[in-house]
């Protein structure tokens, strides 16, 4: 994993635990909502685990977001 890499994780995690706690959902709550392992949910918010397309919208779903609204922190 190179360093933009790493970063980019990161931020994305950060968008994701602050979208979790403005719903109030613990991780076990959004286990449950997306059927993603809380321990893997971790990672993702802690940037320490890349994760593929349908993990992105199963997350979206999750937290009755947009994917738009995940993503929207990041420039093409």
């Amino acid at each position: 994993m190179t360093d933009d890499n790493k970063q980019e994780l990161e931020q994305f995690g950060a968008i994701l635990k602050q979208l979790r706690q403005e719903k109030k959902l613990t991780l076990l709550d959004l286990e449950v909502r997306t059927g993603i392992n809380e321990g893997t949910l971790s990672k993702i918010e802690n940037g320490r685990k890349n994760f593929n397309f349908t993990t992105l919208v199963k997350l979206a779903k999750g937290l009755e977001v947009p994917v738009s609204k995940l993503l929207s922190k990041f420039n093409a």
